[in-house]
């Protein structure tokens, strides 16, 4: 009986290999892992999703939107002019005139150039209608940089709200800060063509209230590069001489800084899409904000400052090695009329004389992405464009 049951018995099963189990594992995580990478690309080339993460202008870090009170961000009674400009589309545009520091000094306290009965306390909208009448005189007496600002908040962002100061002190310009459209308090949705526009009603504000062209110095940081070489290059289009274009922390294409993109600083986003067969080309037809400073050079007539840092982790500083490249031409090749500045434990300076104008770039060792803040770069601005002679 015994021996009818041992026979009765099924034999075990053989047990699988524990390397098999194991490459099974790796299969479904290696296979988890394209399949969450390929929905991540998907994702973020949606038209909606790539509006918002290139401009990302719905983030507020701050939370804060009284744009109708500067001195809440920190900026002098009377010094800036709250203001709603239009674009060539009727689209409403944001926007702070800061006046100059030597300029601001002349005027009386905003407690005195109001009109008001004694002993009454003037109301801050008359101190800002007393403010705006003193622009046209501003632009005529004092040059005028036009702020156009990166991506991420608004023109009353604390990181350029702290540069207005800085440059309306230091270099003694005025300052025209704009919202590009869907940004703070101006209306419509951000595109390329859009901002553009944006850009251009600012600079037609200040030549219809009497800044000379050649007085507006066009400063971009970061996305506002892009814009600022949209609108330098259909000014070199018309023929209108402006003092300059300053381009800070610029990107060469948006095609590019995808393909350089780095998740967290280390994890490569797009690379691994060039290794597919007819994917870059899918992923540029794909790009709804293609920004490409790189093929407007041509376009762009006016001396030309690129500013920016090596340590900066947000947008590699090859690609103002490249627009430098291409706005120089030829010149790459020779050193007879190319000069190069190395200032230890500062960075470098590069200037090229380029037919009638110069174009120059500085690499800073240290600065981040946000370096219109550094006092050097801001000299650099104040010197190349004859902002410390007056």
């Amino acid at each position: 009986m015994i021996m009818k049951d041992v026979l009765n018995q099924d034999p075990e099963k053989p047990r699988a290999p524990a390397s098999s189990h194991t490459f099974a594992v790796v299969r479904r995580t290696a296979v988890g892992l394209v399949l969450a990478y390929v929905a991540v690309i998907m994702f973020l080339m949606l038209p909606m999703i790539q509006t918002y993460t290139i401009y990302a202008h719905h983030i507020d870090a701050w939370g804060y939107a009284k744009f109708e009170h500067p001195e809440h961000y920190g900026l002098a009674p009377g010094k800036t002019v709250n203001m709603k400009l239009r674009s060539s589309d009727n689209t409403t545009i944001g926007s702070w005139f800061i006046f100059s520091d030597p300029f601001y000094r002349t005027l009386p306290h905003p407690h005195l150039h109001t009109d008001y009965s004694a002993g009454l306390t003037p109301s801050h909208d008359s101190i800002q209608a007393a403010s705006s009448n003193f622009i046209p005189a501003a632009l005529q007496k004092t040059p005028t940089i036009l702020f156009l600002h990166g991506n991420t908040g608004t023109r009353a962002h604390k990181l350029r709200t702290v540069i207005y100061s800085s440059l309306t002190a230091r270099l003694g310009v005025n300052i025209l800060a704009i919202d590009y459209r869907g940004f703070g308090d101006s209306s419509g949705h951000p595109t390329v063509q859009g901002v553009g526009r944006d850009a251009r009603a600012g600079f037609d504000y200040l030549v219809q209230n009497g800044a000379k062209p050649e007085d507006v110095l066009i400063v971009g940081h970061s996305l506002g590069t892009a814009v600022a070489g949209l609108l330098a290059s259909e000014l070199g289009r018309e023929g209108v001489h402006f003092r300059g274009v300053v381009l800070m922390s610029p990107f060469s294409s948006i095609r590019t800084l995808l393909d350089q993109y780095y998740l967290l600083g280390c994890l490569p986003l797009f690379k691994p899409l060039a290794k597919i067969p007819l994917m870059p080309r899918v992923l540029s037809w794909s790009l709804k904000h293609g920004f490409d400073t790189l093929s407007l050079v041509p376009d762009i007539k006016s001396n030309v400052l690129i500013a920016h840092a090596e340590d900066d982790w947000d947008i590699p500083h090859s690609h103002s090695t490249s627009l430098f490249d291409a706005f120089i031409g030829p010149l790459s090749n020779t050193t007879s009329q190319l000069s190069t500045t190395r200032i230890t434990g500062y960075g470098t300076f590069l200037q090229a004389n380029v037919g009638n104008r110069k174009v120059s770039m500085l690499k800073t060792e240290r600065g981040g992405h946000d370096l219109g803040r550094v006092e050097g770069v801001q000299d650099t601005i104040g010197r190349l464009f004859g902002l410390y002679t007056l």
